[in-house]
């Protein structure tokens, strides 16, 4: 086993946490990380690391010249939506550097994300989106069914109880100023966080599904506007229907390589899709530490050629927390009206978390934190306190 795992930004904690679920695994490891200060070095698991900005920094085809130039070559592990476009987009030229991976063409990973021409299956219906521009969005209000949510940025995901409440929103962004932008405008089904469940879904070179996961949420990070951020806290939870419908309604896509589908359940029972992601999930090592074994058979398939067959083999057993600390989340765990104090309870969690891990909870996983990677692990605390003391002075107008 000598060919490595290729993972992107292992600065980024889930990514590096995923990199430690396939050291765990004893698969090779190496990755692009920035900046310098990475843990990735420290790491017992990572072999080799190389500093190259994120896609998001850089444009395409600028990021697709320091991947060549980096020497990096193995199975690549594409875990964000913008790596999943770009894999698609410039399959020959990462074949060419001596990449190995599952991916679709960019339309299809550019149909799954939008969502509005996605089929239903027996068990999944899609909560309807489509992309409006503001102008019409603005004369047609009357029109749409609501609650409704709009999902124009990452970090501004907001609800609309009724036209009047859309109207006034749309207002107070300048309407006549704006009126040729859009917005993703999507159904949305109410209900608390612990409705929300995601199918993890890995289909081979020929689009046939061989292994798969399902997991329910128990807590997610505030943005802005309410509980639209990452995962906090989940639990593996096999779901049979939230499988089977999310493999069928892949199936008809011919998908290659992982998707993760995100649904909701009404108070009728039934799920709905609410996103799909193009590619394996972030928080995955809930997957890997509950027995799923995506990141095996991932690289079976990619580094081996080996022909799997379908099998879901998660024990629904593993629990996943997880400390976030970063500009556009405000972690759930945060009471009201602590004002300056939030960064005290944000290091109250993290050292509750990690007094529950010590009494041996064996089901229960922490993300990036690996007793066995110390040194890594320390450098990810230290940074973690870094943004956190950072939040504490922003609150105070002192950065």
């Amino acid at each position: 086993m000598n060919t490595p795992f290729i993972i992107h930004d292992l600065q980024d904690s889930q990514m590096f946490a995923l990199a430690q679920a396939a050291g765990r695994a004893g698969i090779p490891v190496e990755g692009t990380f920035w900046p310098i200060e990475g843990w990735a070095r420290k790491s017992r698991y990572v072999q080799r690391s190389v500093e190259l900005q994120c896609l998001d920094e850089q444009l395409n085809g600028t990021y697709a010249l320091g991947l060549k130039s980096s020497g990096l070559a193995g199975v690549w592990l594409p875990c964000v939506d913008d790596l999943a476009k770009f894999t698609a987009t410039y399959q020959q030229l990462l074949q060419k550097i001596g990449m190995r991976f599952l991916t679709v063409d960019a339309e299809t990973v550019e149909q799954a994300l939008a969502t509005e021409n996605l089929p239903e299956t027996d068990t999944l219906k899609v909560a309807s989106m489509e992309i409006v521009r503001v102008s019409d969005l603005y004369e047609n209000t009357e029109s749409y069914v609501f609650p409704l949510m709009i999902k124009s940025e990452r970090d501004r995901f907001q609800v609309f109880a009724d036209s009047s409440a859309l109207q006034r929103f749309l207002e107070s962004q300048d309407v006549e100023k704006n009126a040729d932008q859009y917005h993703r405008v999507q159904k949305f089904v109410e209900g608390d966080v612990d409705r929300m469940a995601s199918a993890l879904i890995l289909f081979d070179h020929d689009s046939r599904p061989v292994r798969g996961f399902t997991c329910r949420r128990q807590r997610v990070a505030k943005t802005k506007f309410g509980l639209f951020g990452e995962t906090t806290a989940a639990k593996a939870e096999w779901i049979p229907e939230l499988y089977e419908g999310a493999r069928d309604l892949l199936s008809t896509l011919n998908w290659k390589g992982f998707a993760e589908v995100e649904c909701k359940q009404d108070a009728d029972g039934q799920w709905y899709v609410m996103e799909v992601n193009p590619r394996l999930s972030g928080w995955s090592c809930l997957a890997e530490a509950d027995g799923a074994g995506m990141l095996s058979a991932y690289y079976q398939i990619c580094a081996e050629g080996v022909r799997l067959e379908e099998a879901c083999l998660q024990r629904s057993k593993a629990e996943y927390v997880r400390m976030i600390a970063t500009c556009y989340h405000e972690p759930d765990w945060v009471v009201k009206g602590q004002g300056n104090r939030i960064w005290i309870a944000q290091l109250k969690n993290l050292f509750v978390t990690i007094r529950d891990y010590r009494k041996k909870r064996p089901n229960m996983i922490l993300g990036a934190w690996d007793g066995l990677d110390r040194s890594a692990s320390l450098s990810l605390f230290y940074k973690t306190f870094q943004n956190v003391r950072k939040r504490k002075l922003m609150k105070k107008g002192n950065v």
